[in-house]
């Protein structure tokens, strides 16, 4: 009767042995595995996954970028990875933010939900982790903090700048700002001083209409410096409605992990 049963016991173990081995398999070579996502083929890798965590934060947080050090940041995405070189010097408060955000795993598993092909890719909030669509974009990690847009080293026109004024925005003279062009990492905003965690790249090339009315109103943090390809890839990904303002991606694209270097 025990020997019967050992056997039995055996031979269960060897087909769910066998399962995931074939389920594995699958995922490894089936045509198309970076349009899954992180969650693999039938979503396997996801049948032990922890749930939503939310992460909010009080207040600005402190100074951590160290003086005299180069920053970069590689984005590791299921459709390969690329990297962004920050602009610390131009931008110390996003880049300062965005630092400290990517250290604590803010950005991880978070999604790309918005892709216009030809202008930008955005991400950054973490409402995409959670099952309702409706929000997503309008996420923030709890603070918001001020432009760094220098009006004068962007040579803004007279009447850009009155525009600008006139819903809100400042010239911030304490910085030198890097001009919102072709591979531009930016912040997202909703207004003057509303940054937070959402940021977007300019896939746009130079001339793009739609990207110069932008120009003024979003401080750029860093710039694509290796992976073009893979952004590439991401904003060729089929969207659920192409005409819309925010099309969203059909198959998940997702920040797997953001490392940040510092030389």
């Amino acid at each position: 009767m025990l020997k019967e049963n050992k056997d039995f016991f055996l031979y269960i173990l060897a087909i769910i042995v066998l399962i995931f081995v074939t389920l594995f398999l699958i995922d490894i070579l089936m045509p198309g595995t970076t349009s899954r996502g992180t969650c693999g083929f039938l979503g396997y890798k996801c049948w032990f996954k922890k749930s939503y965590v939310e992460k909010t934060y009080n207040e600005y947080p402190k100074m951590v970028l160290e003086e005299g050090k180069d920053y970069k940041a590689r984005v590791k995405t299921n459709y390969g990875d690329f990297e962004i070189d920050l602009y610390e010097k131009h931008a110390p408060l996003a880049v300062n933010s965005f630092v400290f955000l990517a250290k604590d795993d803010y950005y991880d598993n978070v999604k790309f939900h918005r892709v216009i092909k030809d202008l930008l890719i955005q991400t950054g909030d973490r409402n995409t982790l959670d099952s309702n669509l409706e929000n997503d974009g309008e996420g923030n990690p709890g603070y918001t903090f001020k432009d760094e847009i220098n009006w004068e080293s962007l040579n803004l026109s007279k009447a850009k700048k009155q525009q600008l004024a006139e819903q809100g925005y400042l010239s911030n003279t304490d910085v030198v700002s890097k001009q919102l062009v072709y591979r531009s990492v930016a912040l997202a905003n909703s207004g003057p001083n509303s940054n937070g965690s959402q940021f977007f790249i300019v896939t746009g090339s130079s001339g793009n209409t739609i990207i110069e009315s932008l120009e003024g109103r979003h401080t750029v943090f860093g710039t694509i410096s290796y992976g073009w390809d893979v952004i590439d890839k991401i904003q060729n990904v089929e969207v659920d409605d192409p005409s819309s303002n925010s099309p969203r991606p059909k198959d998940d694209v997702i920040i797997l992990d953001v490392e940040i270097l510092a030389e």
